[in-house]
């Protein structure tokens, strides 16, 4: 847990960098006698190397005393989501709705997800909904803008089935399709993923030999739980795989996973459901 919200702090080093050559535009803005790149510096210092334990609670403390002596600073829509993160994780679902409403644009989905979990656990299950969709649309139109991707959707009887057939992949992760149930009802997508692990595939060949051929998993992902539904060694038709995906994820929508109110619940699964895939770190797919 510690280890997502660090990791929100890399953007904070090219927001560092754009904040000097922007500074005398937003001059008129910002005081430099009450708030500068100091205040900023030692913001990011206390997140990154805490004089104390890490907790969610810290790094929301620690942001906030951040957004409340530099309301103004160029950084805040960042500093808002962060500490979003930090009082979602904490439990804190009122603090963390407040930093959400106001963090602007983000394009983060464990970010856009956790504010979905926040908004389904204040009854808010609509919105909730349209979070999630911005979400899905979001992530799928980078795929296509970047050309990473090709996307169709299908419509079933619950809801969506969206195709997902990558061109680039990371190469530790070797993902090259897949499937993303966006049902009608009020509730979680799910996910079914074809990858290749390089790791896993490491491992199969200690036992099985340098030559053992290259092996397949199919995973069933929820919000709240994953399933291996096959590995193979032989190469798996585009037919086989979709007709694995429908009967899969139609099923899922007829029963999917609906956070309750009052009970505020992340999806564990985010970074699988809806992964990072970056244009500059991927590998065309084999």
């Amino acid at each position: 847990m510690k280890k997502r919200l660090l990791r929100y702090l890399s953007a904070l080093i090219a927001s560092l960098i754009c904040t000097y050559t922007g500074l005398r535009a937003h001059a008129e803005t910002i005081d430099p006698a009450s708030c500068g790149l100091t205040d900023v510096s030692a913001w990011q210092v206390a997140l990154e190397n805490p004089e104390e334990e890490g907790t969610p609670t810290y790094i929301q403390s620690v942001t906030e005393n951040f957004i409340a002596r530099c309301p103004n600073r160029p950084e805040k829509g960042e500093a808002h989501r962060i500490a979003g993160t930090a009082a979602a994780w904490a439990g804190d679902v009122q603090a963390a709705a407040s930093h959400f409403e106001k963090m602007g644009h983000v394009t983060d989905m464990e970010s856009l997800l956790m504010h979905a979990a926040v908004r389904f656990s204040l009854g808010e299950t609509e919105r909730a909904t349209s979070i999630r969709d911005n979400a899905i649309d979001s992530w799928t139109g980078r795929l296509e803008r970047l050309g990473l991707a090709t996307v169709e959707t299908e419509r079933t009887q619950h809801g969506e089935i969206i195709q997902v057939a990558f061109n680039k992949t990371h190469p530790e992760v070797r993902m090259s399709h897949m499937w993303i149930a966006r049902p009608d009802a009020l509730a979680w997508p799910a996910a079914l993923l074809v990858t290749s692990e390089r790791q896993l595939n490491a491992f199969h060949r200690l036992k099985a030999g340098y030559t053992a051929p290259t092996q397949h998993y199919i995973r069933l992902y929820r919000c709240k739980a994953r399933k291996l539904m096959a590995k193979t060694s032989t190469k798996l038709s585009q037919t086989d795989m979709t007709t694995a995906a429908r009967l899969s994820l139609t099923a899922y929508m007829a029963n999917p996973d609906r956070p309750t109110a009052g009970n505020l619940s992340a999806c564990l699964f985010n970074s699988r459901i809806l992964p990072d895939v970056s244009y500059t770190s991927s590998i065309p797919v084999q």
